[in-house]
């Protein structure tokens, strides 16, 4: 596991290794993303317009449900989505909930607002060069779990440290989809990289890494300046890693890396920076039940069905 920036997974050294210099892409071939944005060869994707619509109604503190469960009748995807999740297990699955309505307050504002984002965000992606979307998406979630989990207690806001989580790597996925024959050439095929080793393929390969282009659209949908400014740090060094929302990232990352690794909670804590350790270790040295409880939580939540 690494511990400069963001941690990645090692490549399988029995796959192609896209660092080696055979693959890397000529100076002169390079795509200059910014230039292809202003020009227009490349636009950058657009969230649909219910889920924009949703999602702002769900920022206004005095929103009435009613008026959510109207706009979410109008997309059947969403309205499936939502009453599943009323009536998973994590909400007692004890009765059938088959009214909008009721679902929309069973499972709450907060809630509602992650799952249309996550919704929303994943469902403009849906096809993209050189990458497996379940996986990715699987993990980002994980993440952004991670990161809602960590924030009251380094202090972030939770819904931007979701969204922190959520959408970090997503520069990847609009500069695989906007340069698709680069894409498949580098990617298909290839163990997947995170963080800043994904972030140095990315700058040989497209002339801009991943956290830039993130932060970028995210600035362009007008989500909160500060999870672009977050995005945009993301791959960063740990001593550049001070903000509360900084941290929240950074730590989600590495849970989430160290789930995938299958990592003990022990292992898991002396992996998270020393600003984020601090806050789940006890005058012991031991993590907290706190730290614990919520790493259990982010390994059963990953564990197959």
């Amino acid at each position: 596991m690494k511990h400069d920036g963001i941690p990645a997974f090692t490549l399988n050294p029995t796959l192609r290794d896209p660092a080696r210099p055979e693959f890397e892409i000529e100076t002169s071939n390079r795509p200059s993303f910014i230039d292809d944005v202003a020009a227009g060869r490349v636009e950058l994707p657009v969230i649909p317009a219910i889920v924009q619509q949703l999602i702002k109604a769900l920022r206004d503190p005095h929103v009435d449900t009613r008026t959510i469960g109207a706009s979410l009748a109008r997309d059947p995807v969403l309205t499936t989505k939502v009453l599943r999740l009323a009536n998973s297990s994590f909400f007692g699955g004890q009765r059938s909930i088959s009214s909008i309505d009721a679902a929309v307050g069973l499972v709450g504002l907060a809630a509602l607002n992650r799952l249309i984002v996550a919704c929303g965000v994943s469902s403009t992606f849906d096809d993209v060069p050189g990458i497996d979307l379940n996986l990715f998406w699987r993990e980002a979630r994980l993440a952004a779990d991670a990161a809602h989990k960590l924030a009251p207690r380094l202090g972030a806001d939770p819904d931007e440290a979701y969204l922190c989580g959520l959408l970090h790597a997503v520069g990847h996925l609009i500069l695989c989809r906007s340069y698709p024959d680069i894409a498949n050439a580098m990617f298909t095929g290839f163990a997947p990289v995170r963080g800043t080793e994904l972030a140095s393929i990315e700058v040989n390969t497209f002339g801009i890494a991943h956290p830039n282009v993130g932060a970028m659209w995210v600035e362009s949908i007008k989500f909160p300046q500060a999870v672009a400014d977050t995005i945009g740090k993301s791959t960063r060094p740990p001593q550049d890693m001070t903000a509360a929302l900084d941290l929240s990232l950074h730590g989600a990352c590495t849970l989430a890396a160290a789930v995938a690794q299958q990592a003990s909670a022990d292992m898991a804590l002396a992996a998270l920076h020393p600003g984020v350790r601090a806050r789940f270790t006890l005058p012991s040295g031991e993590s907290d039940a706190a730290f614990a409880k919520m790493y259990d939580r982010l390994c059963e939540a990953e564990a197959p069905a």
